[in-house]
């Protein structure tokens, strides 16, 4: 009728959803951040909550024990944010207020650490370093300046940091009918079963990775600010945070941490910046061949190359959001690639056995 081919209305309709999808995603996308650091906080702390729901007596409601974990973590979270992040509010507030004169001293310090060899282009180095310290410190000032001032003091902020707790405690009670959820959107057995597949390895997997994320970060900042303060590293506090939080952007971040804590030692004047950088080497060779292998353990198989490009092309998308939330997305899609191949694969070999031999 009216020379429209129906097949062809429905794959154009199919890519119209699609796209509208994607595009409502975007417009909606610092909803849909909120909500996956709330689900990924949930994974975080499952394991606890299923501990303590096993030592509660199971007359007891179900909202019992997630409800005793939130608010341990939130006691805990406050007592630290009082012990420790007073002190780097303390140390922020004292770099944002010196990190133009730091900056005013880049000459002194190419003098000092520059090496002999790339003498003769000291001037193109020079040049080149003031640019990215002009541009750093667009963004650094503003930083510091809200993180010496208190990151909770701003509206935006407090909404987020009691929201998020909020939304994970909401899904933690609603995992369970969750994954029901996902399976029942299917009718067909084999695509329920295929689905139950899916959300069990996703479960795992997303919970293997926070726990392991988080347990790097903690023990990067606890050994850095412990080092640091032992060598008389300035701004051992909000040094070692930095290196903790950048734990949390794959690859990328790591790098990122060593470069910021050896420049802004340099800048302050730090003499001993060659034990500063044999002590990431240490810790870098510790962490990525015992440390990570043990809390990835039979998680995350993914390829490096695979996970570097994950990283910049999610910078190129979502900025450090991107960076943060690409590898649990290609680990997702890695999951539901081979569990529907191997899916395929069982599906071939049935319909093979079914056939009569010659």
């Amino acid at each position: 009728m009216l020379g429209i081919d129906s097949r062809a209305a429905r794959i154009t309709w199919t890519v119209f959803l699609v796209l509208l999808i994607i595009e409502l995603a975007w417009l909606a996308r610092t909803t849909l951040f909120v909500f996956t650091i709330a689900l990924l906080l949930a994974y975080l702390l499952h394991p606890l909550v299923e501990l303590v729901r096993r030592a509660v007596p199971p007359r007891l409601p179900r909202a019992v024990a997630p409800a005793v974990v939130y608010l341990a973590g939130l006691t805990t979270l406050i007592v630290s944010a009082l012990v420790i992040g007073t002190r780097i509010t303390a140390e922020a507030a004292h770099l944002a207020s010196r990190l133009p004169q730091f900056l005013g001293n880049r000459d002194l310090l190419l003098e000092r650490y520059l090496p002999s060899i790339l003498a003769p282009y000291r001037e193109q180095i020079t040049r080149a370093l003031s640019s990215q310290l002009e541009a750093g410190q667009e963004m650094l000032l503003p930083a510091l300046s809200s993180l010496g001032q208190g990151l909770l003091s701003h509206v935006s902020v407090l909404l987020f940091a009691v929201l998020i707790p909020i939304l994970s405690f909401l899904i933690e009670l609603a995992l369970r009918d969750i994954r029901a959820a996902v399976v029942t959107i299917f009718t067909r057995d084999e695509h329920q079963l295929l689905a139950h597949h899916i959300v069990t390895d996703v479960d795992k997997l997303l919970g293997l990775y926070m726990r392991a994320v988080f347990l790097l970060a903690l023990a990067t900042f606890v050994s850095h600010v412990t080092v640091f303060g032992s060598i008389g590293v300035p701004y051992a506090a909000l040094l070692a945070g930095i290196c903790g939080f950048l734990e949390f952007i794959p690859v990328v971040g790591p790098l990122s941490g060593m470069v910021i804590v050896a420049v802004v030692a340099g800048f302050s004047g730090y003499d001993s910046l060659g034990g500063l950088i044999g002590f990431f080497l240490i810790y870098r060779l510790f962490q990525d061949y015992v440390l990570q292998p043990w809390l990835y353990s039979s998680g995350i198989e993914m390829h490096p190359l695979l996970v570097l490009f994950g990283v910049l092309a999610g910078e190129q998308v979502g900025g450090i959001t991107g960076m943060f939330l690409s590898v649990p997305i290609m680990a997702i899609l890695r999951v539901v690639y081979r569990r529907a191949v191997a899916a395929r694969q069982l599906e071939a070999a049935r319909e093979s056995d079914r056939q009569p031999s010659s």
